[in-house]
């Protein structure tokens, strides 16, 4: 810690405390606004959640939205089962209430288009469809919902809309889609949605083997959509991440890191291009040895950098798109203990978890990263109108100099640091522009520096 005299201390981080506890009950009531655009590559443009389900709008879905706005969310991905017919003709109005519901909610949407193997043997089975199929559904999609799209000129809605488009979830679960007709899917969905607007994004659902296995060529299906992950018509990859004591324990270091799955998959696959990453479900699996929700609530917040932190090629230019803990709205009720992030429902409370979200998206998510160093010091700085957040991933194997001291450059007006960690602020510190050194930190364990701008 940055030496002054006890007096001084003291006095100023009285002052200094009262005017934090004034500027979080600002933030406590904050709501998400409703122009989200206007935040895009912010911190808090890439967080959100799910499922909002089409079929479930209204008294069904204020969990979820209670949800993310208790922790400052203002993304969701939205999910529907009813899509098209059964002659495969896509019905988009199916979303249309849902998505009336998220504009006035304050909530961007993106949108996922569900549809697993297990479809090919109902009564009357339901296969993939054609190329055709997919172009028809994505161009019909992206038509409606896109912004100032049909439906948001029907409602009288102007720069708002659906600007990412997904596709079958996890087929690499159940793997029994053939993967031509995977490959035509998506391609098509990419070529439809592109025909609207060529900025509009599309992506594959979620893959998990590389998680759950260890499997980088996603039981397939990941060399299946190569080379439309090469030419651009597919985004990027979307990763669901599950860390778990035994299966994928971040602790033993970043070869549990989801940036370890996300390079190991390209390099398998053989993509050069520059793609970008999403995530629309991770967590943390309060089980097993980490079944202390305060442990589970620690390393939560180590995951939460992790998956923002993904780097690209030159391993320090940020390629997080999109990160979504699962799942804010669920109880252990719903959902068992694992990914339940509500203690409670009517009103939904948060989960300890839960919690280090909210407290991050409070601290940062106004913020944009301007540095990420996670293959050495690994830290991530971020910087917005009010201030700068320093990020240190302090474990063993995430960073080149773990231990109990942090030195740390600070910008040149700096004045005040907080110490922050997964349980809230721990240190209010006096210094000044340039190195400082931070000590008798706690071992193994994520800590945030934040270093507000001083007003005039």
């Amino acid at each position: 810690m940055v030496n002054q005299p006890r007096k001084h201390r003291t006095r100023f981080k009285r002052r200094y405390l009262r005017q934090l506890l004034t500027a979080i009950a600002i933030l406590v009531s904050a709501r998400a606004p409703l122009q989200a655009q206007a935040l895009e590559d912010s911190l808090r443009w890439r967080v959100g959640g799910g499922n909002l389900v089409t079929h479930l709008a209204g008294k069904a879905s204020a969990q979820m939205y209670a949800a993310l706005h208790g922790v400052g969310a203002i993304r969701a991905r939205m999910n529907s089962y009813g899509w098209r017919d059964l002659k495969r003709n896509p019905t988009p109005k199916d979303f249309d209430a849902a998505m009336l519901e998220a504009y006035r909610q304050g909530i961007s949407p993106i949108i996922l288009l569900e549809y697993e193997g297990s479809y090919q043997t109902l009564d009357p089975p339901q296969p993939i469809g054609s190329y055709a199929d997919w172009l028809a559904a994505g161009g019909a999609m992206a038509k409606r919902f896109a912004p100032d799209g049909e439906w948001a000129r029907a409602n009288g809605i102007a720069g708002w809309g659906v600007t990412t488009y997904s596709a079958i979830n996890e087929p690499d679960v159940q793997a029994t889609i053939p993967f031509a007709g995977y490959h035509d899917a998506l391609a098509g969905l990419a070529d439809g949605i592109h025909s609207v607007n060529p900025a509009l994004r599309a992506v594959p659902g979620g893959f998990a083997t590389c998680n759950s296995h260890g499997d980088a060529t996603l039981r397939g299906y990941g060399g299946a959509i190569a080379d439309l992950l090469e030419d651009g018509r597919l985004d990027g990859l979307d990763l669901h991440t599950y860390y778990h004591s035994r299966w994928y324990p971040l602790t033993r270091g970043r070869d549990f890191s989801v940036q370890t799955c996300f390079d190991r998959i390209k390099a398998v696959l053989g993509v050069r291009r520059d793609i970008g990453f999403y995530a629309t479900e991770f967590n943390i699996a309060r089980l097993d040895d980490w079944s202390d929700p305060k442990l589970a609530a620690r390393l939560f917040l180590t995951a939460f950098w992790d998956q923002l932190g993904v780097v690209g090629a030159d391993r320090h230019s940020p390629a997080t798109v999109l990160a979504f803990p699962w799942n804010l709205g669920d109880t252990e009720r719903v959902d068992g203990p694992a990914y339940a992030m509500a203690n409670s429902e009517n009103p939904w409370s948060p989960d300890p978890r839960a919690v280090v979200l909210r407290t991050v998206l409070r601290l940062a998510g106004d913020m944009k990263f301007t540095r990420l160093d996670p293959f050495g010091s690994g830290t991530y700085t971020l910087e917005g109108g009010e201030g700068q957040l320093i990020v240190w991933q302090n474990l063993k194997g995430w960073t080149d100099k773990p231990g109990r001291v942090w030195e740390v450059a600070l910008p040149s007006w700096a004045q005040i640091a907080e110490l922050w960690g997964w349980d809230g602020l721990r240190r209010v510190i006096p210094v000044h522009g340039g190195d400082a050194v931070i000590k008798d930190l706690g071992e193994n364990e994520t800590y945030m520096l934040r270093v507000p701008r001083p007003h005039s």
